[in-house]
This record gives structure tokens, C-alpha cells and sequence, in this order.
């Protein structure tokens, strides 16, 4: 396909000869010569324009290039990756059940389904239309599953969990194990039934080997459009917004509230009954015990404000760069051990 036809399809402004051949898309680093790359700017439109791709998407403000025939367009991101969409495309569901698969003759299953080899689908289950459980997926007595929603191989869900529409779940995932949750008694720890469930709407991603407990109460939720990583842990009782991203690692105790917008960077921990407010931003190891406001970045353990958490780190490198002079500061003040 020449880039003039990618232009027809997809929209933009070509400008430039669009005749070359188009195969792939490819980051500046790696595209080919049958390749269009994409600049979010200027200066990655200069390193694309010395990549061996043969065009080149950009921003509709972006500066004209000698070197390579542009697609002009909102969004260089989104059109990227509606481009790998295209020249990548999802494999569809195939429908039909495999011959090894276990399936309860009270579950119900949509027949464009497919149900890939040693799954296992417990009584009362519901599996919507077009949806792919692929190898060793379990599935708990009395679990939906809606339509088009994919989910890798060994992953289990625990009974009673809800899974929406469109929903992408990796391998490993479990979804609905019992929370952390024991309290002292006579002899030691006993532990409290968690009798709830959990709940994932549509358009939600969860990367491999993420774990989602049931509540001990009600509903652990995952709303609509949320993202997690992989190897989150998200404990009883906890909601994440809509839209929220949870990179990897990220860890909730029980019953957090992330609301809509949230995004918490890798390895960040949330202490229990947290609740971190719309769009705020938590940096990669933030360490939170007490609520956080809306639109506010923080960062550090514990956590404080981004710009406080800053200066108090400058600080810091100050006095270890200035201890000496500190010690005979102290000294002088009359207390302190010698140096």
C-alpha cells in the first residue's frame, strides 16, 4: 500500500511524494524503508527525517521536511497506532469449544465463542459473544464474561466475578482470591470469610500476573477504562476508577479509592482506606498513609508534594555534601558527638 492510499483510508494531509511502498510502522530506531515512523515534535521529527523510514506522521503544526514525505494529522500517536492496528491486526475469535476443554451443561456460551484447549467453565457461567478464554483459563462457578473480551491463558477467575465488555485480561491474572484479612483471636490469627466479589467493566487492561481479591463485603471494582500493568496487587474492597493507570508493581491495601484519572507510578504502595482523588499523580515509589487531593502530584515515603519532596531532597544532598561543617557547628553548640 503507497502512503498517498494509507492517507485515503486513514485521513490526514500528505505532503511530499507518496508513491513509496508502505508494510509496517516502525519507531525511528527500528523502521525500515517500508516503514513510516511518527514525530510527536520537532525534534523527533529531526531524528526521523535520518531514520530509513519512508515518511513520516506529524502534528498539523509541526515544520515542513525536505528529507521525507509527511502525513499531517492531530493526533501522531493515535494514528500510529491506528496504522499498526491495521498491518497487525487482533486475531478474531474462532468460535467453537475445544475437545479437552471442561465445561459445566448448566454454563451458558455465546456460539461465537472460543474456548481454547484445557479451559475450565464452572455452573452458571455466562460467556458473551466473540470472547476468547485461551489455554488452561478457569472459570468459577456463576462468572459473566461480555462480549469481545479476551483473556490469556492461565488465568483463573474466582466465582461470582463480573467481567464487562472489551476487556483484555494477560496471562496469569487471578481475579477474586480471598483478601488479606485476619484478625487476633484466642490461639492466634483467624481469618475473616470474605464472602463479596469482584467487578470488571468494560474497556478495562490487565497485565500478566496481576492479582484482584475478592471483598470481604460487596464488590472489589475496577471501573470502566481503567489500566493496570503487570504484577499489581489490588486487596479487598478497593475501587479504581475510571481511566485510572496502575503501573507495574503498584500494590493497594484494602479498600483504596482510586478515582477517576488516577495514575500511580511503578512500585507505589497505598496504605488501607486511602482515598487518592481525581487526576491526582503518584510517582514511581510514592509511599501513601493519608488522603490525597485532586490534580496533586506527589512523590517520596511518606508521601508530600512533588515540589516539597524536590527540596527536601536537595536538602538532604546539601547536608551530606556540607557534614563536616555541620558536626563542628554542633560541636560548638555544645552537643553532638565528636566527629
Amino acid at each position: 500500500m503507497k502512503i498517498s492510499e494509507l492517507v485515503e483510508r486513514f485521513g490526514g494531509t500528505l505532503e511530499g511524494d507518496g508513491s513509496a511502498e508502505v508494510s509496517g510502522v516502525g519507531g525511528v530506531e527500528f523502521a525500515g524503508p517500508q516503514d513510516v515512523t511518527f514525530a510527536v515534535d520537532d525534534r523527533m521529527l529531526a531524528s526521523a527525517e535520518a531514520s530509513a523510514a519512508c515518511g513520516v506522521i506529524v502534528p498539523g503544526e509541526a515544520r515542513s521536511s525536505p528529507a521525507k514525505p509527511l502525513i499531517r494529522c492531530d493526533s501522531p500517536n493515535r494514528y500510529a497506532a491506528e496504522l499498526l492496528s491495521f498491518f497487525h491486526p487482533v486475531p478474531a475469535a474462532r468460535p467453537g469449544i475445544h475437545p479437552t476443554a471442561v465445561v459445566d451443561d448448566t454454563a451458558e456460551i455465546a456460539p461465537s465463542a472460543e474456548i481454547g484447549p484445557q479451559v475450565v467453565i464452572g455452573g452458571g457461567c455466562r460467556i458473551g459473544e466473540r470472547v476468547r478464554l485461551m489455554a488452561s483459563v478457569s472459570v468459577a462457578d456463576d462468572c459473566s464474561i461480555g462480549d469481545d473480551t479476551v483473556i490469556h491463558p492461565n488465568t483463573t477467575l474466582y466465582a461470582h466475578t463480573r467481567i464487562g465488555t472489551g476487556v483484555l485480561i494477560h496471562a496469569g491474572v487471578v481475579i477474586g482470591a480471598d483478601g488479606f484479612g485476619f484478625f487476633p483471636d484466642a490461639g492466634g490469627l483467624r481469618k475473616w470469610p470474605h464472602v463479596g466479589n469482584v467487578v470488571i467493566e468494560d474497556g478495562v487492561e490487565i497485565g500478566a500476573n496481576a492479582c484482584i481479591d475478592r471483598a470481604k463485603f460487596g464488590t472489589t471494582l475496577i471501573e470502566r477504562g481503567a489500566k493496570i500493568d503487570n504484577l499489581v496487587q489490588v486487596a479487598h474492597n478497593c475501587r479504581v476508577g475510571p481511566g485510572a493507570i496502575l503501573a507495574g508493581q503498584v500494590g493497594l491495601s484494602g479498600s483504596v479509592v482510586l478515582e477517576a484519572g488516577v495514575v500511580c507510578g511503578g512500585q507505589v504502595g497505598i496504605a488501607d482506606h486511602i482515598t487518592i482523588s481525581g487526576g491526582a499523580r503518584l510517582a514511581a515509589q510514592t509511599g501513601v498513609i493519608s488522603h490525597i487531593s485532586a490534580g496533586t502530584a506527589h512523590m517520596g515515603s511518606p508521601s508530600m508534594p512533588r515540589q516539597d519532596a524536590l527540596r527536601a531532597h536537595a536538602m538532604l544532598k546539601l547536608l551530606a555534601k556540607h557534614a563536616s561543617a555541620v558536626r563542628r557547628l554542633v560541636r560548638k553548640a555544645g552537643g553532638g558527638p565528636s566527629e
